[in-house]
């Protein structure tokens, strides 16, 4: 299990080499960015829409060049938050945890989180998921993403740093039931293949869902 602390040094320490690598990955995924659009036209006039597990605020950024003006980027780490900061400085970012989100019940309109699950247990996922349904307005969309299957892989160097985190794996079916407990019914659940030279190569999942 990865302790917070762990995390957050990890990506305290690759923050400004993991900016540089992916605030342009985007543009080499083009099914992300069909999915990222579509999200924008539907939730661009609903609310605060928060980006959690921004990281450099490439998605943020993403969402906000489509429409979605009214956005926060919030991810652990205060080293990604300056990263994003500087990339971004139109756009509001802070650090948070998805496990204890600061905002009030049902104060966003729309939320997304690609990756931001990825360090979590499967315990920590479904209290993931009960923070953002409740701060979800009743039919907010919840966007995100993680990686498809029921593996763990363990990395103890990153961008030539030494850490000591988990990636978990997840199979689809026991998302959505999480998903489904938590509160939120299911609009689309799609997995793909990744993309060459461009990502870690494991399957990738997406699901967009909505508070009940």
């Amino acid at each position: 299990m990865n302790s917070q602390e762990k995390v957050l040094s990890c990506y305290n320490q690759v923050a400004g080499d993991y900016a540089a690598e992916r605030w342009d990955e985007l543009s080499k995924k083009h099914f992300d960015r069909l999915l990222l659009k579509e999200f924008a036209f539907v939730n661009k006039d609903k609310g605060l829409c928060a980006d959690f597990g921004c990281g450099p605020g490439q998605t943020t950024r993403f969402l906000y060049d489509h429409g979605v003006k009214n956005i926060i980027g919030v991810d652990l780490s205060p080293a990604m938050i300056e990263a994003a900061g500087k990339l971004s400085p139109q756009i509001k970012f802070e650090t948070g945890d998805l496990l204890r989100i600061s905002y009030p019940s049902g104060h966003l309109g729309s939320a997304v989180a690609f990756y931001a699950i990825v360090h979590f247990t499967k315990e920590q996922v479904r209290k993931c998921f009960e923070e953002i349904n409740r701060v979800l307005k009743t039919g907010g969309g919840f966007l995100f993403s993680f990686h498809a299957g029921d593996e763990i892989v363990h990395f103890d160097k990153a961008r030539d740093k030494e850490v000591d985190v988990d990636l978990f794996f997840f199979k689809t079916e026991d998302i959505i039931a999480l998903l489904e407990e938590g509160g939120f019914n299911i609009i689309d659940a799609i997995e793909r293949r990744p993309y060459e030279e461009v990502e870690y190569q494991s399957r990738r999942a997406y699901i967009w869902a909505e508070k009940k």
